[in-house]
């Protein structure tokens, strides 16, 4: 599947999942091609909620109101969007007040009874103690490791609702909607040295997040075959020193993403089929990932020194160079990366062959 496919299959999904609690919106409907009788008799619908007339007329937050609201708002987002490894670039767009003559295009039940408002319905809520609804778009891009690892929503644009009441002690968000997806996100700006080693933007993201991993780790020998060749100790090195960019790590030590998945996305061409088991770990339990004795040492090391690691390529093999001055001496090495393309794998990517110490 490609990444344009898999953002339609999860745009569809997004569709009929709930955000927060509330009912969800009907899918607008899709336009017949034009001249086509029969499509046109089969084309669903759109849903149409009725609303009261007249319509409660809306309090409007002061400037600074709704400067306070859109904090709130965003600070609920960001126990999602900081989140190690999920995301290339998230945030908050814009927060506006929806007026009522747009209120029926929103297809929410704005006149239902729902528990979460004590049996009342948004509308009477409106009325009484007083609110407005918020219309809120935010922009979110998937790292590449997170797209492999099938995200609960597609990334791009999004448009939520939002029930504001003004009460006693001041405006408070009742509760919202994801009722719309629309939009390719952003594109990000293109790094010269991916234009010139010819790599796609996810190709270049996992080939710098794999080889500061491979060196946090302390991997610094010679590999024909990382697969059967590292160590148990090796892998768990690996496994912590990923996890910047493989959701970060869970209490316990453990990587929220499957360490076969890491694996298999890391040091193997194959886009599906069960994940590989390391030669080191096939008669052990799932390691917990620890980082190297160097670890801090070497992140030092690399954040100060951008061209710690220089990039190269020759035909289908990406070529790392990492050159690390450490205490206990200079490492040089030299880690060989073949190419998966965009089709038929979920994105482009990188994977190591080889290492070499040089």
């Amino acid at each position: 599947m490609t990444r344009s496919l898999f953002r339609f299959a999860a745009l569809a999904l997004c569709a009929g999942l709930l955000f927060t609690g509330c009912a969800p919106a009907a899918p607008a409907s899709s336009g017949a091609p034009s001249g086509s009788v029969a499509a046109e008799s089969t084309a669903p619908k759109p849903t149409i909620i009725p609303l009261p007339d007249p319509l409660p007329e809306p309090l409007q937050p002061t400037e600074e109101e709704l400067a306070a609201l859109t904090d709130v708002i965003e600070t609920r987002f960001r126990a999602d969007w900081d989140r190690p490894g999920r995301y290339l670039s998230a945030r908050l767009d814009s927060v506006q007040v929806i007026p009522p003559k747009e209120w029926a295009d929103l297809q929410i039940p704005l006149t239902d009874n729902t528990p979460w408002l004590d049996g009342r319905s948004c509308l009477d809520c409106i009325t009484d103690p007083g609110g407005c609804l918020l219309m809120v778009r935010t922009t979110t891009e998937y790292t590449p490791e997170a797209i492999l690892c099938g995200p609960q929503y597609s990334d791009g644009t999004a448009d939520y609702v939002y029930l504001a009441l003004k009460e006693e002690a001041g405006w408070t968000i009742a509760d919202g909607w994801r009722y719309y997806m629309g939009g390719e996100p952003v594109t990000p700006s293109t790094d010269p040295m991916q234009q010139e080693l010819e790599l796609t933007i996810q190709q270049w993201l996992m080939l710098q997040h794999q080889t500061r991993a491979l060196a946090l780790s302390g991997i610094f020998r010679d590999l024909d075959d990382p697969l059967t060749e590292l160590t148990a100790e090796e892998w768990t090195n690996y496994l912590y020193a990923r996890s910047e960019s493989w959701f970060g790590l869970a209490e316990d030590g453990s990587t929220e993403a499957p360490a076969g998945t890491i694996f298999r996305a890391d040091f193997t061409d194959r886009i599906s089929g069960e994940d590989p088991t390391p030669a080191a770990l096939e008669n052990t339990e799932e390691p917990l990932p620890a980082p190297c004795a160097a670890c801090e040492e070497i992140k030092t090391l690399l954040d100060a020194d951008p061209n710690a690691i220089v990039y190269s390529r020759t035909g289908d093999v990406v070529t790392a160079t990492l050159t690390l001055p450490l205490e206990s001496g200079t490492v040089a090495m030299e880690y060989t990366f073949g190419l998966v393309p965009d089709d038929p794998a979920p994105f482009s990517r990188t994977y190591l062959q080889s290492a070499h110490r040089l």
